[in-house]
């Protein structure tokens, strides 16, 4: 090998496609220029320096981080959001549960046993207070003449004197 220099060693190093002298880096030459143009035609009219476009490529990183965590966000959120039908079957279990409620209500308030506050129907409040209303008054109704003891109030009373006592037993032996 000899020590002999090759012509490309002997060219000057050519600026990387990437940079350019308007201080945009990363952008094609054209997107470059655009950029230069328009911070030229911002303010005063005067060409921006390097700390500007710095300033200006720093504030546009931190809108753009602004609306990464945004979206990050809104990501999560549809993650935690629920489906139509997710929805409507958590609203009919809450129908289910305060109807339930309500008849436990219902019953206490008339005095049902929970056998009969089950029973309570009705599309509404009123329809089944309605209901609740009617089954208490049927299992609270006590039959015609029926006291508290279970006796019948309109039957004689039976005697205490003995000898009417004997006298009502049948004496048909012989």
């Amino acid at each position: 090998m000899s020590d002999t220099p090759t012509p490309d060693a002997l060219e000057p190093e050519a600026p990387a496609p990437d940079a350019s002298e308007d201080g945009v880096e990363g952008q094609d030459p054209p997107a470059a220029e655009a950029a230069g143009d328009a911070a030229e035609g911002q303010g005063d009219g005067q060409e921006l320096d390097a700390d500007a476009l710095r300033a200006e490529l720093k504030a546009a990183r931190d809108e753009a981080a602004r609306y990464r965590v945004k979206a990050r966000e809104t990501r999560e959120a549809l993650k935690a959001a629920k489906t139509p039908e997710e929805v409507a079957q958590i609203q009919a279990r809450a129908e289910e549960l305060e109807g339930e409620l309500q008849r436990e209500r219902l019953g206490r308030k008339y005095n049902l046993p929970d056998v009969f506050a089950t029973l309570i129907q009705g599309q509404d409040d009123d329809a089944r207070e309605a209901h609740a209303k009617a089954l208490a008054e049927a299992f609270h109704k006590r039959p015609a003449g029926a006291g508290r003891g279970g006796l019948d109030p309109t039957d004689q009373p039976v005697a205490n004197d003995p000898a009417a006592l004997a006298a009502s037993i049948p004496r048909g032996r012989h």
